[in-house]
């Protein structure tokens, strides 16, 4: 990708420049959402180690001291832990699937942008699960129809063919 941006429309530089700050934002909310599934799934694995420790204790005490009911409260209060656990992971995994479906969508779209400014045509549109996130890839498809009507209406211009040999010559000689 070419990071020289000086000869691109301003309107073009700064949505390119605002859908890779998207890009970044959507890769670290990726990477802090990663690690909170891996702290929850680290948490649940400890719950079930404490478990199975809490078990091995309990086959070792003598009949006498175990009663039934202790035995189903400690059951019942690590089954509800357990249960807690599992959620937090879930909604953690549920959410992280959202922000990959978020950030192949920005990416997508900056594709299409590079495309667009390469001078063809842009791929389908991008399907998105969130209400908002369908929202503001709406919004930044027309935007970047717009761009594209801008920049094809500015190369058909007369004087933009007639210099399309100086800057070819330019492009060369860089």
């Amino acid at each position: 990708m070419n990071d020289d941006l000086s000869d691109l429309p301003g309107p073009v530089r700064a949505e390119l420049t605002r859908l890779r700050a998207e890009r970044v934002v959507f890769v670290s909310e990726r990477e802090k959402l990663l690690g909170q599934l891996q702290e929850a799934d680290t948490s649940t694995r400890e719950l079930i180690a404490e478990r199975d420790r809490l078990a091995a204790r309990l086959a070792e005490l003598p009949e006498a001291v175990r009663s039934s009911e202790e035995q189903a409260a400690a059951i019942e209060a690590l089954q509800a832990e357990l249960a807690v656990a599992r959620q937090e992971r879930d909604a953690l995994r549920n959410e992280l699937t959202g922000t990959r479906a978020e950030r192949d969508a920005l990416r997508l779209r900056l594709l299409d942008a590079e495309v667009v400014l390469g001078g063809r045509e842009p791929s389908a549109p991008v399907v998105t699960t969130s209400a908002a996130g369908a929202d503001r890839i709406a919004a930044a498809e027309a935007r970047a129809a717009h761009l594209a009507r801008e920049l094809a209406a500015t190369r058909a211009t007369i004087s933009w063919r007639v210099t399309a040999p100086l800057r070819a010559v330019r492009r060369k000689t860089r």
